[in-house]
């Protein structure tokens, strides 16, 4: 779908589907919410809305845990517009006050209850829907629908167990999916005509709101579940000997593993990305513009072995290797290079691991002797991954200390002897200090230069992934490009046209003395600028963040005096104004620090408008509600003023100039 016109600055309103609430919807916003939504972000003038993903991802209130890529949520259904509900509008009712009554999204409870009422009405009206010659003709038009269905249904029998426990259809054919989807017709037909109302749902919603000349956008994660309809029926192109993650950085010493399986870029291009082509013209369906999440991984993926938990053993792929030949031809022996991969211990060389948790019995569970010595150690290959260690029976002190002697090596496990790739932390390991001042030096040359060999490799690999994603469809495409972003980031995304991310708090110079921030007029005109994001606390939120320097940002953006210990909405605006000034393109802000404009809103814990805490499970993450239903906020005439005076100015701004 077009964006159209965007020969003027844009600004923009984000917000989870799932934190719309409605006079009709129930317990949690629904895609008909984003009409009225629609039409008080039009009063406002704002020209977009960006959401996030609303792919089904079953009982996982993540929008980024997909069971499809493909398949959207039947949480976001209508029920009441649905054929056949008033046959149990009572008990439609009764939950709607129900639900309706709490402050935050019980997800888990809400899937199971609009499941099974939809499962209430598709059974009392089977014989029609069963009958339904647009629906079949949907299925037939939309190849994914049948495996999707197929996998669901399984899963259902299987009381929701992952694909990888049962105990048949582990290795699904064309050909065993047609079979399965006879033999349960039933229970595929149920789950393919709840996607058929969600698509048409969406569809509806999304003519309304252009229509209205507002623009939607929305997020395409760049991984998928394991546990996916997607990856159980195309094996082919994933990897499950690998998951994705983050190396370490300030935030995480041992990086982040987010248990995704890798591609199999190979195989997809064989396929000439076909999988990859039919995700994007599904999106495209719904969306004006698009947010590819984790753009990164496009250049290069953190990928980490299955058998490990943490992501400090991961390595980048594609990345260039060092050579075995080109170590030895250095100097360096076969049985060298063997020792910086797998390091061996005497038990002096142990003991500061331990410190006060050494013992024979330590020593006897988790190490033998190396091969033809009586006196050095190495790990039991039984405790050789992250995973053993920390299944072990040891105490946790124990485990800590055995992750340290595991993680002290200049290489890590490559699957193959000939490739070297270096650990993360390879400079600081004490194995590396064993080695004479000469080595380490020589090793300290040769990773450096191998560092370096990589940007051209990235570069290569994005331009010629990013190059399918950017051109397969018309919508507008922009990019999450957050991270340790490599030096040829820049300039992949602005030769595709590629809108980059610009989130205000992170846009700063890390590489100079007190790392300011970048001034507004430095932003680069194809980007998307924003105050905060689903993972960051908000505007507020970061105002009462301790390690926040409250002082540098005040000045940055320009505002008189000292900071304010608080943010009262007139601050609230200063900083809205001096965001709106950035000569990015798109400037889409949260729609809680909106609500920082107004005084009633702003009474409201900055802690309770946060949508994600990363790395913390429970109801606080993926439940945010907004606070008065979406037909109301026309009323709140101050705070749409503000927002439509700023708006305005941004827009009159001459987009030629900086």
């Amino acid at each position: 779908m077009r964006y159209g016109d965007h020969s003027f600055f844009q600004t923009g309103v984000a917000v989870p589907l799932f934190s719309l609430r409605s006079k009709n919807s129930i317990g949690i916003g629904e895609f008909l919410d984003l009409i009225p939504f629609a039409n008080w972000a039009k009063y406002c003038d704002l020209n977009v809305i960006q959401i996030l993903p609303v792919n089904d991802t079953g009982n996982e209130s993540s929008p980024y845990s997909a069971r499809s890529a493909f398949a959207l949520h039947p949480v976001y259904l209508n029920l009441q517009v649905i054929d056949g509900s008033s046959d149990f509008e009572e008990e439609i009712q009764k939950a709607k006050e129900e639900f309706n009554k709490e402050l935050r999204i019980d997800f888990y409870k809400i899937v199971s209850w609009k499941r099974s009422i939809l499962r209430k009405i598709f059974d009392s009206h089977f014989d029609k829907i069963s009958s339904h010659k647009k629906l079949e003709r949907w299925i037939d038009d939309n190849e994914w629908v049948k495996p999707y269905c197929v996998y669901a249904l399984l899963k259902a029998k299987h009381q929701e167990a992952s694909w990888k426990d049962w105990k048949t259809n582990q290795h699904p054919t064309a050909a065993s999916i047609e079979k399965i989807w006879k033999n349960n017709f039933k229970e595929g037909l149920f789950q393919a005509w709840m996607q058929f109302e969600a698509e048409a749902q969406f569809k509806a919603a999304v003519k309304a709101i252009s229509d209205l000349g507002v623009k939607l956008k929305g997020d395409i994660p760049i991984l998928i579940n394991e546990d996916s309809a997607d990856v159980w029926f195309h094996r082919n192109f994933f990897s499950l000997d690998d998951r994705a993650g983050a190396p370490p950085d300030m935030f995480s010493y041992s990086g982040q593993n987010w248990g995704f399986p890798t591609y199999r870029w190979d195989n997809i291009e064989k396929d000439n990305y076909s999988w990859w082509r039919k995700r994007l013209f599904q999106a495209s369906k719904f969306y004006h513009a698009y947010r590819i999440d984790h753009v990164l991984g496009f250049f290069r993926i953190w990928s980490i072995p299955q058998t490990e938990v943490t992501g400090a053993l991961g390595q980048f792929n594609p990345s260039n290797p060092i050579l075995r030949s080109d170590l030895e031809k250095k100097g360096f022996k076969k049985e060298s290079l063997e020792y910086l991969r797998n390091p061996n211990f005497s038990v002096e060389q142990l003991l500061p691991f331990f410190k006060n948790h050494f013992s024979q019995s330590v020593l006897n569970e988790f190490f033998e002797n190396l091969p033809n010595t009586t006196d050095r150690f190495i790990i039991k290959e039984s405790f050789r991954s992250e995973k053993a260690i920390l299944n072990s029976s040891a105490s946790q002190e124990v485990k800590d200390a055995l992750l340290k002697v595991y993680w002290n090596r200049v290489f890590i496990p490559s699957g193959t002897e000939d490739h070297y790739y270096p650990f993360w932390y390879w400079y600081e390991q004490p194995v590396l200090f064993t080695l004479p001042e000469s080595e380490q030096q020589l090793l300290k040359s040769i990773i450096s230069e191998n560092a370096a060999s990589q940007e051209p490799l990235w570069q290569e690999n994005a331009l010629k992934l990013l190059n399918v994603l950017a051109n397969e469809t018309d919508m507008l495409v922009c990019a999450e490009d957050l991270g340790a972003i490599p030096h040829c980031v820049p300039f992949v995304l602005n030769k595709l046209n590629i809108l980059s991310l610009r989130v205000e708090r992170w846009s700063r110079n890390w590489d100079v003395p007190y790392s300011p921030y970048y001034e507004m007029e430095d932003y680069p005109r194809l980007s998307v600028a924003t105050t905060s994001c689903h993972d960051t606390s908000t505007l507020r939120g970061l105002w009462g963040e301790s390690d926040f320097d409250k002082e540098l940002f005040w000045q940055h953006a320009h505002q008189q005096g000292m900071p304010p210990e608080v943010l009262y909405p007139n601050h609230v605006k200063g900083l809205i104004e001096n965001i709106f000034s950035s000569n990015s393109l798109f400037c889409i802000l949260p729609i809680q620090d909106y609500f920082g404009l107004s005084s009633q809103f702003s009474m409201i814990s900055p802690e309770l408008e946060r949508i994600n805490i990363p790395g913390t499970v429970g109801p606080h993450n993926w439940s945010y509600r907004i606070p008065c239903t979406v037909e109301d906020l026309v009323k709140f005439s101050a705070l749409n003023a503000d927002i439509r005076s700023l708006v305005d100015a941004r827009k009159r701004r001459p987009i030629w100039k900086i």
